[in-house]
């Protein structure tokens, strides 16, 4: 009961966000791509929700239904499994997306035929991944000791005024002016050389030879997936391969060709010792292009960067180096 109850409370999820209203002669295929794939398989194991191979012989059909259609109401009235579904999947509820009782008949159809047609996989236990201890690299230590000294500064000056306020006397605007004025020079001499010495360094991507492997990312609510080919809406989903995880050998110049199917996303790529190497914006209907050179081998994690919906949390892939 709790497995289904996940899996509805999974399937409303993965409907989440500001998604388009699918059409009613759309397939079912298209319609599970669009708002469910992102977090339930059938039969391929747990991603942000339950998967949901076989779930019509845990949970009668119009619950359901009603689930899929209704489950903020489901909620709102304890519903005892949607009260546990809440529970096993971090408090994330699922959100009223204003799906029709055809559409969720049709997704439910199509949830039953492909049970059928392939058995459920036995679920993996994901071998530990021992990452080095995380370590501060010169340029965030110089960053971390600037902006102590810099919080030190402002808090020596904020005391200074308020023990002078303690003490009044006649101030001479003049005086004051003028001291304000050269605090200004100052200051704006500070940021012209921090941005005379800092601008060439500043991370845009110059003119570039062509890449060796080029690799498509597509992010949605909530999950990045890899391609060789380009995914520019939920349709292609049922016809672009796509790969949850990837293999490259160290040295390999990448591009990363980044865009979104349905709200801002961040795509953020931290090497083996958890540093972020590199980030590009995944938006909708742009293709961003980001080349990194991975060259030290492990285990390279994907994040987005970008709050994007209540699973952001739970947003991530990666890809290996050997």
């Amino acid at each position: 009961m709790r497995c289904i109850a996940a899996l509805v409370s999974t399937l409303a999820l993965l409907l989440g966000g500001s998604l388009p209203v699918i059409a009613a002669d759309n397939d079912a295929a298209t319609l599970f791509q669009q708002r469910c794939a992102a977090c339930h398989t059938i039969g391929e194991g747990k991603r942000i929700g339950p998967d949901l191979h076989g779930v019509l012989e845990l949970r009668p059909r119009p619950w359901l239904v009603q689930w899929i259609m209704h489950p903020d109401q489901m909620l709102a009235a304890k519903d005892p499994v949607a009260q546990q579904l809440l529970r096993d999947f971090g408090q994330v509820p699922m959100p009223n997306l204003g799906i029709t009782e055809p559409e969720a008949g049709a997704l439910l159809d199509y949830i039953g035929a492909k049970s059928v047609a392939q058995p459920a996989a036995p679920a993996a236990t994901p071998a530990p991944v021992n990452y080095p201890p995380p370590y501060l690299g010169p340029i965030q230590k110089t960053a971390l000791w600037l902006f102590l000294g810099l919080t030190a500064a402002i808090v020596i000056v904020f005391v200074a005024v308020v023990r002078s306020t303690s003490q009044p006397r006649t101030l001479d605007m003049h005086k004051a002016y003028g001291v304000r004025a050269v605090l200004f020079v100052v200051a704006a001499g500070i940021l012209l050389v921090t941005f005379v010495f800092t601008i060439g360094r500043t991370p845009y991507a110059a003119a570039q030879g062509t890449a060796d492997r080029v690799v498509y990312v597509t992010a949605r609510q909530f999950e990045f997936l890899f391609s060789t080919a380009p995914i520019v809406s939920a349709a292609d989903l049922t016809t672009v391969p796509t790969m949850r995880d990837l293999e490259l050998p160290a040295g390999t110049e990448v591009e990363f060709r980044v865009t979104a199917l349905d709200v801002n996303h961040n795509f953020a790529l931290y090497g083996p010792a958890r540093l972020l190497l590199a980030q590009t914006q995944a938006m909708p209907g742009y293709v961003n292009r980001l080349h990194v050179r991975l060259t030290a081998p492990g285990r390279y994690e994907v994040l987005c960067l970008e709050y994007c919906g209540a699973a952001h949390h739970l947003m991530q892939n990666g890809l290996t180096v050997k």
